[in-house]
């Protein structure tokens, strides 16, 4: 990772008016464009599911969502690099149904016996029942992977 995007990613951690999903979203983008060669192929999930996951969770909570990528817009450009196909993603998606239906879609592909029903039950379920987004996806990974195949 460059010394700026690193920089930037340093006070994004210290700027409160970030949540941690957003931070994490952004480490995760900013360290995936660090990769050469698709070495990332060796992390535990590929990136569509990754990704998907994280939409899937950004749409719990769209509107902070959108406000927390535009500030990492604003003050940390370099990060925004990395993270802007998303953040466009959100923005363009108003009717969010179509684009939480394609995520659940590849979650549900990916794992063992399991529905767009089932993967979208337990996003509502953990967002629920959770104290943060962060703590919703981490709960998620733990239920995906014991369906994985």
């Amino acid at each position: 990772m460059n010394e700026k995007k690193f920089d930037e990613l340093h006070k994004l951690y210290d700027n409160s008016k970030i949540g941690s999903l957003v931070q994490e979203i952004c480490e995760y983008f900013a360290t995936q464009d660090d990769y050469e060669d698709n070495s990332y192929q060796d992390e535990i999930e590929p990136p569509e599911i990754t990704e998907s996951v994280y939409l899937l969770f950004c749409l719990q909570s769209r509107e902070q969502i959108l406000d927390e990528l535009s500030i990492v817009q604003k003050k940390y450009p370099d990060l925004y690099r990395s993270v802007s196909g998303m953040h466009n993603t959100l923005l363009i998606n108003m009717d969010y149904r179509f684009l939480e239906n394609n995520c659940a879609q590849k979650i549900a592909d990916h794992a063992k016996d399991t529905s767009v029903e089932d993967v979208l039950m337990h996003v509502d379920s953990f967002t629920r029942s959770s104290n943060s987004l962060s703590e919703a996806v981490d709960k998620f990974y733990s239920w995906l992977h014991s369906r994985s195949r």
